[in-house]
């Protein structure tokens, strides 16, 4: 190995070409000051991957509304910061609003590390109906 810089021209020679067809070209973004600011009363609002891909589930069997014996569950994950808990209050009830036949019979708690691309501690709640 040479303790000599490698310049770019030599990086680019010894690259591996990666094929492209010009529709695959992605459209530039504008990240100028403007776009980037957000207004002083505005937060930026938390979303979740469920939010941009939501997706209705169809049980077979209906939920009982016995008030005994649960039949099904439906698990929600959050990071451990105020503004993740109060979104999760917040999907928890859309989610029950959603679906009023559903009869709430036991709802678990856990915190434990979630392993992504970081490993960061998350609440995993189940919501048994």
């Amino acid at each position: 190995m040479s303790d000599k810089p490698i310049d770019d021209k030599e990086l680019l020679d010894n690259a591996i070409p990666i094929p492209h067809q010009e529709d695959e070209l992605l459209e530039p973004i504008d990240v100028s000051e403007e776009s980037a600011s957000l207004e002083p009363d505005k937060k930026p609002k938390i979303t979740s991957f469920a939010e941009r891909e939501h997706r209705k589930v169809e049980w077979k069997r209906a939920p009982m509304q016995t008030g005994t014996g649960a039949c099904h569950v439906k698990t929600f994950v959050t990071k451990l910061r105020l503004d993740a808990l109060e979104h999760i209050d917040e999907i928890v009830n859309a989610w029950l609003d959603e679906n009023p036949t559903y009869e709430v019979k036991f709802v678990t708690t856990t915190v434990g590390k979630l392993v992504g691309k970081t490993t960061e501690d998350a609440l995993i709640m189940n919501v048994w109906v």
